[in-house]
């Protein structure tokens, strides 16, 4: 994946190019730079990709999509088109309006994706609101005070727990003031599932354990099921995988 993903921004590393760095009240045109670096409020026009990294400080809107080998934001992001990266570090509020595709994402905050998102590993901590797949080899989601959705999950190992507040809870109980904390989705599948306060019409994998808080219409499963005396299961089958 890694290779697919940075083709453009491996490609930019062998020219001579350059470096944004700005601060304060910003205006900036997209283009192809080496690292690219933001604190401030601004808007940037059209695409942008940073061979070497972006990082964005404050409040950012990016009429386009982003590709860099590194994100890291802390505030909020805004991109109207995709975003294609490496490792991606979000603090904050982030709102993508197309897809996500990265190797490691670590999120503490709210995330929003008008696309798909894929990764290899995701660990989030927060709000994730996903309308398309959900695709990781590894998903780890806390919730804490907001409601999560996803349409659907697949991943090797899935876990979905509940949190207590984080340094953001103040921003979500004004962003989101009328949610409660769980995670909503239409199919959850993978090997290893562990849920709670989960909300989902289909749950299906090997070893699955369905936690407090649950409400799953249908859970199919090939190995083990675990399911918490609070939590409703209306169906349960036992499949014979390969």
């Amino acid at each position: 994946m890694h290779n697919a993903i940075l083709g453009d921004s491996k490609t930019a590393y062998k020219q001579a190019l350059p470096n944004m760095r700005m601060s304060g009240v910003i205006r900036a045109a997209g283009g192809r730079y080496g690292t690219v670096q933001v604190d401030g409020v601004g808007r940037i026009f059209g695409d942008i990709s940073a061979a070497k990294g972006f990082r964005t400080n404050g409040v950012l809107n990016v009429e386009g999509r982003i590709v860099t080998p590194e994100l890291h934001m802390d505030g909020k992001l805004t991109a109207e088109g995709g975003l294609t990266a490496g490792s991606v570090r979000m603090d904050g509020i982030a709102k993508i309006g197309g897809a996500i595709s990265a190797e490691k994402l670590n999120l503490n905050g709210i995330l929003s994706a008008g696309g798909s998102v894929e990764a290899e590993s995701i660990d989030a901590r927060g709000v994730m609101k996903v309308s398309g797949l959900l695709n990781a080899g590894s998903l780890a989601l806390g919730l804490t005070h907001k409601a999560s959705s996803i349409g659907e999950i697949g991943a090797e190992q899935v876990k979905v727990r509940l949190l207590s507040g984080s340094k953001w809870s103040w921003l979500w109980e004004w962003a989101m003031p009328l949610s409660k904390p769980r995670l909503d989705g239409c199919l959850i599948e993978g090997d290893e599932i562990m849920l709670e306060y989960t909300h989902a019409d289909i749950v299906r994998g090997s070893r699955v354990t369905i936690g407090r808080g649950c409400k799953i219409g249908l859970v199919e499963y090939r190995d083990a099921l675990h399911v918490h005396p609070s939590a409703e299961v209306l169906k349960e089958e036992k499949t014979n995988g390969c």
